[in-house]
This record gives C-alpha cells, sequence and structure tokens, in this order.
C-alpha cells in the first residue's frame, strides 16, 4: 500500500516507460508514412476518433470502478480478520491467561496456531496467478528492489515457528485448505475448554462468533484472490485501447498539417503529431493499467492491502498479551510502500 501524498509523475513515465516507447514508435512509423507517402486517403475522420474515445472512456471508467471496489472490500475484509483476531484474543486471554496454569499453556498454543493462520493466509494470498499483474515489466522491476516478506521466505520455516513438529507435520500432509485445518483445530480446542467447563456457555458462544467471523473473512478474501476481474470486460477495454491508440495518428495528423498551413511550414508541424498521438495515448494506456493494476489487491503490488504488516502487528500485540519478550520489530514502509 503506497502511504505518502501521492504518486509523482516521473514514477508514472518510468512505470509506462515500456507503453511510451510502443506509442511513439507508432506515431513516428505513421506520421512518415503519411509525410512521405503523401496517401492522405489512411488519414481518419475525427468523428471515428470521438466516438471509439468515448466508448473507450466509458468502458474503462466502468472498470476502474470496479476494481477500486475490490480494493475496498479487501481492505474491509482484513480489517474484519484484524478486529476479530484481537476481540478474540482479548477474550481468551481474560479467561485462560492464569501464569503458571494448565489454561495458560491452552492459551498460548491457541494463539501460536492463530500465528500460523496468519501465516498459512497470507502466503496463500500472496501466490501468484496467471491473470495477475505481478510479473509484468514495469511491475517486477519496481518490485524488485521491494520484494515481499512473504517472497523472502519459506512458508514451512514460517509455520515451524509457531507449531509443533506433530502438527507441522500433519499440516504438510494435509492435501486440502490448510489455513482451514488450523481453524478446524481452533474449533476443536474451543469444543474441548467448554466440555471441561473452563467457562460458560454465552463465553463459549461468543468466542466460536468470533472463529465463524475468521471463517468468513477467509472466504471472503479467497474469493476476491482466487477469482479475477471479469475478463470479459478486461478483454474489451484493452481491444479498445489498442484500436483507439492505434488509430490516433492518423485522426491527428490532419490537425498537424492544418496547424502550419497558414505560415507554409506544414511539412515541419506535421511532426507534431508524435507527441500529440503519444500524449493522448498515453492517458488512456495509463487508465487502463492504473485499473487493472488495482484489480488484484492480494498479488503484494505497491497498492495492495498490507496483509504482512497487519499479521506482523498482530503477532506481535499478542505475544504481548502472553507476556513474552519478542523480537519481532513492526514492517515499516519503504520508500511509502507497505507490505
Amino acid at each position: 500500500m503506497h502511504l505518502g501524498k501521492k504518486y509523482t509523475f516521473p514514477s508514472y513515465l518510468v512505470w509506462t516507460r515500456w507503453e511510451i516507447g510502443t506509442l511513439f514508435l507508432w506515431a513516428l512509423f505513421v506520421t512518415s508514412l503519411l509525410e512521405l507517402s503523401h496517401w492522405n486517403f489512411l488519414t481518419i475522420p475525427a468523428p471515428l476518433l470521438e466516438v471509439v474515445g468515448i466508448a473507450l472512456a466509458i468502458i474503462l471508467g466502468f472498470k476502474n470502478q470496479e476494481c477500486f471496489n475490490r480494493v475496498r472490500e479487501a481492505l474491509q475484509v482484513w480489517e474484519q480478520i484484524d478486529s476479530a483476531s484481537i476481540v478474540l484474543a482479548n477474550k481468551l486471554a481474560a479467561t485462560l491467561g492464569v501464569p503458571e496454569s494448565e489454561e495458560a499453556a491452552v492459551l498460548r498454543g491457541f494463539f501460536y496456531r492463530h500465528f500460523a493462520w496468519l501465516t498459512v493466509l497470507r502466503f496463500n494470498l500472496r501466490e501468484t496467478k496467471t491473470w495477475e499483474n505481478i510479473q509484468e515489466s514495469g511491475n517486477k522491476k519496481f518490485l524488485a528492489d521491494l520484494p515481499t516478506p512473504e517472497s523472502r521466505s519459506d512458508l514451512n520455516d514460517e509455520l515451524a515457528k509457531c507449531l509443533s513438529a506433530a502438527e507441522l507435520q500433519k499440516l504438510v500432509a494435509h492435501r486440502g485448505d490448510k489455513a482451514t485445518l488450523i481453524l478446524e483445530s481452533q474449533y476443536r480446542a474451543l469444543g474441548d475448554l467448554f466440555s471441561r467447563k473452563v467457562f460458560p456457555v454465552n463465553l463459549f458462544v461468543d468466542l466460536m462468533k468470533m472463529l465463524d467471523d475468521l471463517v468468513r473473512c477467509q472466504a471472503a478474501a479467497q474469493r476476491i484472490k482466487n477469482y479475477p476481474y471479469g475478463r470479459n470486460y478486461y478483454s474489451i477495454a484493452i481491444i479498445l485501447v489498442k484500436a483507439f491508440v492505434g488509430i490516433v495518428p492518423f485522426a491527428l495528423f490532419p490537425f498537424a498539417v492544418e496547424a502550419g498551413k497558414s505560415a507554409g511550414i506544414e511539412h515541419w508541424t506535421v511532426w507534431l503529431n508524435v507527441p500529440f498521438s503519444v500524449f493522448v495515448g498515453w492517458i488512456f494506456v495509463t487508465l487502463e493499467k492504473v485499473g487493472e493494476n488495482s484489480s488484484n489487491p492480494f498479488e503484494g503490488g505497491p497498492n495492495d492491502v498490507p496483509i504482512s504488516y497487519s499479521a506482523r502487528r498482530l503477532e506481535i500485540e499478542m505475544r504481548t498479551m502472553l507476556g513474552e519478550q519478542t523480537d519481532l520489530k513492526p514492517i515499516e514502509p519503504k520508500f511509502d510502500i507497505l507490505f
């Protein structure tokens, strides 16, 4: 997540440098072709450019709004995970946190399984999907200097810090959803405590509701992760963008010629078609790219939900509830980017 005031214009230029280069070469080719060949019949009427531009603006506006909705929903889901985790931890600590008691050991096991659940979930959400944008040239270079914590560690090594050898072996051997398996263990742990009459019925019901909330939040996060923004809308947006930037130099060429006719320098002003075409094309290409790069809020991009930071903060707070001293440090933003 970007925590700075804004992205700078130069950063956008660097991010879209390959697109700018392609637009420049295409505009230069078209302008050279029309100027040297005098094939003016190839120029595109301005009304056609307007129609395609309006259609493209509508589809990009719709797409970017839907992509923003995905980011907003992902933030809300993770905020619910955050709050549910803290509420659950506080209620358990208030009930079971008696030093040197049998329940204190149970509380520690419950907390550490929760750390494992957060670890599995964030690793799952960071997995690369074929439709995601993390491997694009601009993003790949940018994130090479800003790797996510998950890309620099191994899941099993992280889980070994939270689980016993037996629990880790069982989890690694599990062929289903590992995060769900951990939550199943938490349900059984609460049921065992209730059967031993450690806490009353009303508290047991409240704690089970907290686990239910975590299950629903996990499912919501995995839905956002595993199901992309509609590929039909994505595809038509790409087609329209390519069509639009393809015809822009043909449509703007007559205007570049006309700009110098009165002074007799039309053979010079015609080359203004290149920067004009690049600028117009860049606007729509960048709008499409911004929306698309916001459509997968868990992939680990600079605009995604900071799940690594949140999970680390939760672990530090819960370890403090256990009375533990920990060397864990909060994840800090780097270059205004927080993962």
